[in-house]
Protein backbone atom coordinates (compact mmCIF):
# COMPACT_ATOMS: atom_id res chain seq x y z
CA UNK A 1 0.00 0.00 0.00
CA UNK A 2 2.74 2.48 0.23
CA UNK A 3 2.70 3.49 -3.38
CA UNK A 4 -0.87 4.63 -3.13
CA UNK A 5 -0.05 6.07 0.67
CA UNK A 6 2.51 8.06 -1.05
CA UNK A 7 0.65 9.06 -4.23
CA UNK A 8 -1.98 10.86 -2.24
CA UNK A 9 0.01 12.51 -0.28
CA UNK A 10 2.07 13.91 -3.23
CA UNK A 11 -1.61 14.78 -4.53
CA UNK A 12 -3.10 16.64 -1.74
CA UNK A 13 -0.44 18.61 -1.24
CA UNK A 14 0.14 19.77 -4.59
CA UNK A 15 -3.26 20.74 -4.40
CA UNK A 16 -2.98 22.90 -1.50
CA UNK A 17 0.12 23.61 -0.20
CA UNK A 18 -0.41 25.52 2.85
CA UNK A 19 1.29 28.74 2.51
CA UNK A 20 -1.46 30.84 5.60
CA UNK A 21 -2.03 34.36 5.09
CA UNK A 22 -1.63 37.36 6.97
CA UNK A 23 -3.04 40.95 7.86
CA UNK A 24 -0.44 43.86 6.71
CA UNK A 25 -0.76 47.58 6.30
CA UNK A 26 0.50 49.47 3.74
CA UNK A 27 3.47 50.29 4.80
CA UNK A 28 4.54 47.54 6.83
CA UNK A 29 8.12 46.94 5.93
CA UNK A 30 8.66 46.30 9.99
CA UNK A 31 10.63 49.08 11.34
CA UNK A 32 12.13 47.23 14.31
CA UNK A 33 9.85 48.21 17.12
CA UNK A 34 7.20 45.98 18.64
CA UNK A 35 4.03 45.96 16.92
CA UNK A 36 1.11 47.10 19.65
CA UNK A 37 -1.11 44.04 19.95
CA UNK A 38 -4.70 44.87 19.30
CA UNK A 39 -7.82 42.72 20.64
CA UNK A 40 -9.06 40.41 18.08
CA UNK A 41 -13.26 40.58 17.45
CA UNK A 42 -12.95 38.08 14.85
CA UNK A 43 -10.87 35.68 12.32
CA UNK A 44 -10.86 35.36 8.73
CA UNK A 45 -10.23 31.48 7.74
CA UNK A 46 -9.40 30.43 3.99
CA UNK A 47 -10.88 26.91 2.69
CA UNK A 48 -8.95 25.55 0.09
CA UNK A 49 -11.36 23.15 -0.47
CA UNK A 50 -11.16 19.60 -2.57
CA UNK A 51 -9.05 20.04 -5.67
CA UNK A 52 -11.10 20.33 -8.70
CA UNK A 53 -14.72 20.18 -6.79
CA UNK A 54 -15.27 24.03 -6.61
CA UNK A 55 -15.92 23.68 -2.94
CA UNK A 56 -13.43 26.27 -1.18
CA UNK A 57 -14.81 29.13 0.99
CA UNK A 58 -13.39 32.57 2.47
CA UNK A 59 -15.24 32.72 5.59
CA UNK A 60 -15.62 34.96 9.15
CA UNK A 61 -15.29 34.09 12.43
CA UNK A 62 -17.03 36.19 14.95
CA UNK A 63 -14.97 35.83 18.87
CA UNK A 64 -18.33 37.54 20.48
CA UNK A 65 -21.29 35.36 18.99
CA UNK A 66 -19.08 32.19 17.91
CA UNK A 67 -20.45 31.95 14.39
CA UNK A 68 -19.03 30.87 10.94
CA UNK A 69 -20.77 32.99 8.27
CA UNK A 70 -19.43 32.86 4.54
CA UNK A 71 -17.50 36.05 3.92
CA UNK A 72 -17.56 35.66 -0.11
CA UNK A 73 -20.68 34.23 -1.02
CA UNK A 74 -22.63 36.80 1.19
CA UNK A 75 -20.82 39.54 0.04
CA UNK A 76 -21.08 38.44 -3.77
CA UNK A 77 -23.17 35.81 -4.10
CA UNK A 78 -21.25 33.14 -5.66
CA UNK A 79 -19.07 30.83 -4.60
CA UNK A 80 -15.20 31.76 -4.79
CA UNK A 81 -14.46 28.87 -7.35
CA UNK A 82 -11.86 25.76 -7.55
CA UNK A 83 -8.97 26.00 -5.50
CA UNK A 84 -8.52 28.23 -3.02
CA UNK A 85 -4.49 28.60 -2.60
CA UNK A 86 -3.49 31.22 -0.75
CA UNK A 87 -4.97 35.00 0.73
CA UNK A 88 -3.55 38.16 2.11
CA UNK A 89 -5.29 41.26 3.64
CA UNK A 90 -3.06 44.45 2.39
CA UNK A 91 -4.15 48.00 3.62
CA UNK A 92 -7.86 48.27 2.83
CA UNK A 93 -8.10 45.04 0.40
CA UNK A 94 -8.13 41.75 -0.18
CA UNK A 95 -6.48 39.68 -2.52
CA UNK A 96 -7.50 35.45 -3.25
CA UNK A 97 -5.63 33.45 -5.68
CA UNK A 98 -7.49 30.86 -7.22
CA UNK A 99 -5.14 28.13 -8.32
CA UNK A 100 -7.47 26.24 -10.19
CA UNK A 101 -9.52 29.02 -11.44
CA UNK A 102 -6.99 31.07 -12.77
CA UNK A 103 -7.64 33.91 -11.27
CA UNK A 104 -6.93 36.67 -8.21
CA UNK A 105 -10.17 38.09 -6.81
CA UNK A 106 -9.75 41.42 -5.33
CA UNK A 107 -12.31 41.85 -2.27
CA UNK A 108 -12.84 45.56 -0.52
CA UNK A 109 -13.31 45.79 3.27
CA UNK A 110 -16.88 45.28 2.58
CA UNK A 111 -15.82 41.50 1.13
CA UNK A 112 -16.86 42.69 -2.62
CA UNK A 113 -15.29 42.12 -5.48
CA UNK A 114 -13.21 45.19 -6.77
CA UNK A 115 -11.39 43.18 -9.13
CA UNK A 116 -10.97 40.02 -10.89
CA UNK A 117 -7.21 39.70 -12.13
CA UNK A 118 -6.88 36.88 -14.69
CA UNK A 119 -4.54 36.00 -17.84
CA UNK A 120 -5.22 38.73 -21.00
CA UNK A 121 -7.31 36.55 -24.01
CA UNK A 122 -4.80 34.27 -25.45
CA UNK A 123 -2.84 33.81 -22.67
CA UNK A 124 -1.82 30.77 -20.23
CA UNK A 125 -4.50 30.86 -17.49
CA UNK A 126 -2.66 32.54 -14.36
CA UNK A 127 -1.80 29.79 -11.50
CA UNK A 128 -1.17 31.82 -8.53
CA UNK A 129 0.41 30.05 -5.24
CA UNK A 130 1.24 32.36 -2.68
CA UNK A 131 1.00 35.89 -1.83
CA UNK A 132 3.87 38.88 -0.19
CA UNK A 133 3.58 42.44 0.09
CA UNK A 134 6.39 45.19 0.47
CA UNK A 135 6.21 48.72 -0.14
CA UNK A 136 2.86 49.37 -1.05
CA UNK A 137 2.78 46.54 -3.90
CA UNK A 138 1.79 43.10 -3.39
CA UNK A 139 3.73 39.80 -4.68
CA UNK A 140 2.69 36.53 -6.19
CA UNK A 141 3.96 33.54 -7.40
CA UNK A 142 2.31 32.14 -10.42
CA UNK A 143 3.25 28.03 -11.03
CA UNK A 144 4.37 28.77 -14.82
CA UNK A 145 7.50 29.92 -13.58
CA UNK A 146 6.79 33.77 -12.35
CA UNK A 147 7.43 35.86 -9.83
CA UNK A 148 4.60 39.02 -10.30
CA UNK A 149 3.97 42.35 -8.69
CA UNK A 150 0.51 43.61 -8.71
CA UNK A 151 0.25 47.27 -8.29
CA UNK A 152 -2.31 48.12 -5.54
CA UNK A 153 -4.00 51.21 -7.58
CA UNK A 154 -4.67 49.71 -10.90
CA UNK A 155 -4.89 46.03 -9.30
CA UNK A 156 -2.89 44.97 -12.52
CA UNK A 157 -0.11 42.81 -13.18
CA UNK A 158 2.45 45.18 -13.64
CA UNK A 159 5.80 43.38 -13.74
CA UNK A 160 6.96 39.77 -13.30
CA UNK A 161 9.91 37.85 -13.33
CA UNK A 162 11.09 34.28 -14.42
CA UNK A 163 12.43 32.14 -11.47
CA UNK A 164 12.84 28.65 -11.16
CA UNK A 165 10.25 25.79 -12.32
CA UNK A 166 6.98 25.71 -10.28
CA UNK A 167 7.36 28.23 -7.55
CA UNK A 168 5.41 28.13 -4.57
CA UNK A 169 5.83 30.23 -1.03
CA UNK A 170 7.53 33.62 -1.54
CA UNK A 171 9.03 35.85 1.51
CA UNK A 172 11.01 39.69 1.55
CA UNK A 173 13.88 39.40 4.08
CA UNK A 174 16.71 41.31 3.57
CA UNK A 175 15.65 43.50 0.99
CA UNK A 176 15.39 40.45 -1.51
CA UNK A 177 12.84 38.36 -2.77
CA UNK A 178 12.97 34.65 -1.77
CA UNK A 179 11.23 31.87 -3.90
CA UNK A 180 11.02 28.49 -3.13
CA UNK A 181 10.98 26.62 -6.87
CA UNK A 182 9.22 23.19 -6.21
CA UNK A 183 9.55 21.69 -9.30
CA UNK A 184 5.97 20.04 -9.34
CA UNK A 185 5.47 16.40 -9.31
CA UNK A 186 7.70 13.64 -9.02
CA UNK A 187 10.44 13.06 -10.26
CA UNK A 188 10.85 16.66 -11.26
CA UNK A 189 11.11 18.05 -7.93
CA UNK A 190 13.82 20.89 -7.54
CA UNK A 191 15.97 21.73 -5.33
CA UNK A 192 16.64 25.77 -5.19
CA UNK A 193 15.77 29.07 -4.01
CA UNK A 194 15.27 32.07 -6.58
CA UNK A 195 17.32 35.20 -5.04
CA UNK A 196 14.93 38.13 -6.71
CA UNK A 197 16.35 42.00 -6.48
CA UNK A 198 13.68 44.18 -4.92
CA UNK A 199 12.70 45.67 -8.88
CA UNK A 200 12.29 42.30 -10.24
CA UNK A 201 15.18 42.74 -12.66
CA UNK A 202 17.42 39.72 -11.89
CA UNK A 203 17.43 36.37 -10.23
CA UNK A 204 19.90 33.99 -9.19
CA UNK A 205 19.41 30.83 -7.57
CA UNK A 206 20.47 28.93 -4.71
CA UNK A 207 20.86 25.04 -3.62
CA UNK A 208 18.29 23.92 -0.62
CA UNK A 209 16.61 20.87 0.21
CA UNK A 210 14.52 18.52 -2.67
CA UNK A 211 11.02 19.82 -3.06
CA UNK A 212 10.92 23.20 -1.30
CA UNK A 213 7.79 24.72 -0.68
CA UNK A 214 7.50 26.75 2.57
CA UNK A 215 9.45 29.81 3.28
CA UNK A 216 8.75 31.07 6.61
CA UNK A 217 10.83 34.25 8.85
CA UNK A 218 10.70 34.43 11.97
CA UNK A 219 11.10 37.97 15.02
CA UNK A 220 14.84 38.11 14.19
CA UNK A 221 14.17 37.99 10.52
CA UNK A 222 15.59 34.58 10.00
CA UNK A 223 14.56 32.38 6.94
CA UNK A 224 13.96 28.89 6.93
CA UNK A 225 12.72 26.38 4.22
CA UNK A 226 10.04 23.49 4.36
CA UNK A 227 12.00 21.15 1.56
CA UNK A 228 9.04 18.45 1.50
CA UNK A 229 11.79 15.88 -0.29
CA UNK A 230 9.92 12.96 -2.39
CA UNK A 231 7.33 11.83 0.29
CA UNK A 232 8.55 8.38 0.22
CA UNK A 233 7.95 7.95 -3.17
CA UNK A 234 11.42 7.18 -4.86
CA UNK A 235 14.43 5.44 -4.52
CA UNK A 236 16.29 6.81 -2.26
CA UNK A 237 13.70 7.65 0.19
CA UNK A 238 14.28 11.66 0.50
CA UNK A 239 13.19 13.06 3.62
CA UNK A 240 11.53 16.72 4.46
CA UNK A 241 13.57 18.99 5.95
CA UNK A 242 13.68 22.45 7.62
CA UNK A 243 16.40 24.33 7.01
CA UNK A 244 17.84 27.47 8.38
CA UNK A 245 19.21 29.84 5.00
CA UNK A 246 21.94 32.52 6.33
CA UNK A 247 21.72 35.35 4.46
CA UNK A 248 24.71 36.29 4.61
CA UNK A 249 26.40 33.20 3.22
CA UNK A 250 22.98 31.85 1.09
CA UNK A 251 24.03 28.69 2.58
CA UNK A 252 21.49 25.92 3.73
CA UNK A 253 22.19 24.29 6.80
CA UNK A 254 19.34 21.09 8.11
CA UNK A 255 17.81 21.93 11.58
CA UNK A 256 15.14 18.79 11.17
CA UNK A 257 14.53 15.54 9.04
CA UNK A 258 11.47 13.36 8.89
CA UNK A 259 8.30 14.26 6.85
CA UNK A 260 8.72 18.13 7.84
CA UNK A 261 5.04 19.78 6.22
CA UNK A 262 5.54 23.15 7.61
CA UNK A 263 7.09 25.49 10.44
CA UNK A 264 5.65 28.44 12.32
CA UNK A 265 7.46 30.51 14.22
CA UNK A 266 5.41 31.93 17.11
CA UNK A 267 7.51 34.05 19.67
CA UNK A 268 11.34 32.16 20.71
CA UNK A 269 10.22 29.06 18.98
CA UNK A 270 9.61 27.71 15.51
CA UNK A 271 7.04 25.06 15.66
CA UNK A 272 7.46 22.11 13.45
CA UNK A 273 4.82 20.28 12.08
CA UNK A 274 5.57 16.55 11.23
CA UNK A 275 2.96 14.82 9.21
CA UNK A 276 3.85 11.62 7.80
CA UNK A 277 1.54 9.40 6.31
CA UNK A 278 0.55 5.83 8.27
CA UNK A 279 -2.03 3.31 6.63
CA UNK A 280 -3.06 6.36 4.03
CA UNK A 281 -3.92 8.04 7.18
CA UNK A 282 -2.42 11.63 8.07
CA UNK A 283 -0.37 11.60 12.00
CA UNK A 284 0.75 14.68 12.94
CA UNK A 285 3.32 15.43 15.75
CA UNK A 286 4.38 18.64 16.48
CA UNK A 287 7.10 19.72 18.23
CA UNK A 288 9.55 22.83 18.28
CA UNK A 289 13.23 24.86 17.40
CA UNK A 290 14.38 27.18 20.22
CA UNK A 291 15.44 30.15 18.42
CA UNK A 292 17.63 31.22 21.72
CA UNK A 293 19.42 27.95 22.19
CA UNK A 294 19.08 27.09 18.59
CA UNK A 295 18.11 23.32 19.72
CA UNK A 296 14.90 20.93 18.73
CA UNK A 297 12.77 20.42 21.56
CA UNK A 298 10.25 17.61 21.86
CA UNK A 299 7.20 18.97 22.92
CA UNK A 300 4.34 20.51 21.81
CA UNK A 301 2.00 23.43 22.86
CA UNK A 302 -0.79 21.02 23.47
CA UNK A 303 -0.52 19.52 27.00
CA UNK A 304 -3.77 18.13 27.64
CA UNK A 305 -3.78 15.13 24.98
CA UNK A 306 -5.90 16.31 23.10
CA UNK A 307 -4.79 14.53 19.56
CA UNK A 308 -5.26 16.23 15.85
CA UNK A 309 -5.35 13.52 13.23
CA UNK A 310 -4.40 16.57 10.26
CA UNK A 311 -2.81 20.13 10.94
CA UNK A 312 -3.33 22.32 8.10
CA UNK A 313 -2.43 25.42 9.89
CA UNK A 314 -0.83 26.92 13.42
CA UNK A 315 -1.39 30.11 14.93
CA UNK A 316 -1.65 32.29 17.53
CA UNK A 317 -3.58 35.44 18.72
CA UNK A 318 -1.57 37.63 20.90
CA UNK A 319 -3.96 39.71 22.71
CA UNK A 320 -5.28 36.24 24.77
CA UNK A 321 -1.98 34.07 23.92
CA UNK A 322 -4.55 31.51 23.06
CA UNK A 323 -3.48 29.06 19.73
CA UNK A 324 -5.42 28.70 16.70
CA UNK A 325 -4.98 25.04 15.41
CA UNK A 326 -6.80 24.30 11.66
CA UNK A 327 -7.42 20.58 10.81
CA UNK A 328 -8.51 19.28 7.45
CA UNK A 329 -10.98 16.27 7.41
CA UNK A 330 -10.44 14.74 4.00
CA UNK A 331 -13.03 15.73 1.85
CA UNK A 332 -15.36 17.23 4.63
CA UNK A 333 -15.50 20.60 6.55
CA UNK A 334 -12.66 21.34 8.53
CA UNK A 335 -12.02 21.96 12.07
CA UNK A 336 -10.20 24.86 14.36
CA UNK A 337 -9.02 24.07 17.49
CA UNK A 338 -8.31 26.82 20.24
CA UNK A 339 -6.25 26.21 23.25
CA UNK A 340 -5.43 28.24 25.95
CA UNK A 341 -1.83 29.26 26.06
CA UNK A 342 -1.23 26.12 28.88
CA UNK A 343 -2.39 24.29 25.90
CA UNK A 344 -4.96 22.70 27.40
CA UNK A 345 -8.42 23.10 24.50
CA UNK A 346 -10.96 25.36 25.32
CA UNK A 347 -13.21 25.44 21.83
CA UNK A 348 -13.46 23.84 18.66
CA UNK A 349 -15.45 25.14 15.34
CA UNK A 350 -16.34 23.85 11.97
CA UNK A 351 -14.28 26.04 9.31
CA UNK A 352 -17.30 25.79 6.86
CA UNK A 353 -15.68 23.92 4.35
CA UNK A 354 -12.90 21.02 3.37
CA UNK A 355 -9.40 21.97 3.71
CA UNK A 356 -8.73 25.06 5.50
CA UNK A 357 -4.90 26.56 5.24
CA UNK A 358 -4.70 29.85 7.12
CA UNK A 359 -6.53 32.81 8.95
CA UNK A 360 -5.94 36.28 9.95
CA UNK A 361 -7.16 37.91 13.18
CA UNK A 362 -9.26 41.02 12.81
CA UNK A 363 -8.99 43.88 15.64
CA UNK A 364 -11.61 46.09 16.88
Amino acid sequence: MKLQKNVLWALSLAAATLIGFASCSDDDDNKGTDPVVEESVGAYILNSGSYTNNNPAFVYYDMTTKSVTNAFRSANGIDLGDTAQDAVIYGSKKYIGMYGSGLIYVLDTNNKIISTIKAADGEDKLQPRAFETYNGKVYVTLYDGYLARIDTTSLTIDKRIAVGPNPESVKFVNNKFYVANSGGFVPGYNNTLSIVDVDLNSQREIEVGLNPCELKVDKNKDLYVIARGNYGYGDPDVPGVVQHVDLSTDKATTIFSGRAYSVYPIDNKLYILDKPYVDNKPVSTVTYYDLSTKKLVDQSFITDGTAIADISYITKEEASGDFYVLAANGTNSGDCYIFSSEGKLKSKFDTGAPYPVSISFVSK
